[in-house]
């Protein structure tokens, strides 16, 4: 039974009975993730050789303590078995709720190290997840910037296929249903952000690339039913904003958030958007300029997911769920 592994929280429509079985006139059902942030295990003698070798400056020491600050911060650092079997039930547990796709909204990885790729790679693969039709993947900040930087590793792109910041792409679902999947990050060769000297890419950025690609597949996609995947937030007001103190507008909404709705209502009046980065449960029902927006929060903290129904009118209805742990 699905109740074995999530209990119901909420739902956007609030006449639907409490259940977490798969309904009759569901055609498409799509599950949403977000940050898992798979922890690292970096050894103490690394972070210490890290600290003491030579600095050539005040922000090259910066970016040492901010690496090994982020490190220490994730919640299930001490237990990373236990955090393993936490998204391990989660995934199979997707499966019992009969879910045909799955979309991970950024920050797979904590420190953007290539063991913690492999690491969620393979627990994707070993619950079935991990295949071009049942998956899509968007890079988020963590996951572009590689906190240990200096010492080379592998990027995001040797473990999963995801779109680059000026490219965005598509992908048709089963239902007519199209996910657009846009990487928010800067552009990290021709227009980096001057913080990630010391704080990861906090900044999100739509490209204007981006919106020209939409307005070019509008004949295409016409009469679809639109989700957008982005990695950062689109708006404040529906989480409380104590992460954005002594920051300097580092946790600001995304740039050109507002032409990207637009330039995706042209092509379905009610597109639905997608995204992560905060890490608090955003409610069912909120809106942004008339479009439904969707975050569980980061999975470590949350434990939280959400499903999407498209029924045969092409309704979507959104579910918030949380896993029984």
């Amino acid at each position: 039974m699905p109740e074995s592994f999530f209990k119901w929280i909420a739902s956007s429509d609030r006449k639907r009975p409490h259940r977490l079985a798969r309904p009759d006139d569901v055609k498409l059902r799509i599950a949403q993730l977000t940050d898992p942030h798979v922890p690292s295990d970096i050894p103490l003698l690394r972070r210490l050789r890290d600290l003491m070798r030579p600095h050539a400056s005040a922000s090259s020491l910066s970016h040492e303590l901010s690496a090994i600050s982020n490190e220490l911060s994730q919640p299930y650092r001490r237990k990373r078995k236990i955090y393993t079997n936490l998204l391990k039930k989660a995934l199979l547990g997707l499966r019992r709720l009969d879910v045909d796709h799955l979309a991970i909204t950024g920050d797979l990885a904590h420190c953007g190290l290539a063991s913690e790729f492999l690491e969620i790679k393979a627990t994707l693969s070993i619950t079935g997840w991990n295949r071009n039709n049942k998956l899509t993947v968007i890079p988020g900040n963590h996951d572009r910037f590689n906190l240990y930087e200096r010492i080379p590793q592998d990027p995001m792109e040797s473990f999963f296929d995801v779109v680059q910041a000026r490219t965005p792409r598509v992908k048709a679902l089963p239902g007519g249903v199209v996910l657009v999947e846009i990487d928010s990050n800067s552009d990290r060769d021709d227009d980096r952000h001057y913080m990630e000297k010391w704080l990861p890419n906090t900044v999100g950025k739509i490209y204007p690339e981006v919106l020209d690609f939409l307005e070019k597949q509008q004949g295409a996609l016409l009469g679809s039913r639109i989700i957008l995947l982005i990695h950062h937030h689109v708006s404040m007001d529906w989480y409380a904003r104590k992460t954005t103190r002594d920051l300097g507008g580092l946790m600001n909404p995304a740039e050109g958030i507002d032409e990207l709705l637009e330039a995706a209502r042209l092509i379905d009046p009610h597109a639905i958007l997608l995204h992560g980065h905060i890490h608090e449960t955003m409610p069912v029902d909120y809106t942004y300029n008339n479009h439904m927006i969707g975050n569980p929060g980061g999975f470590a903290e949350t434990l939280r997911m959400n499903i999407f129904d498209v029924n045969t009118n092409d309704e979507i209805t959104m579910t918030q769920i949380e896993l029984r742990s």
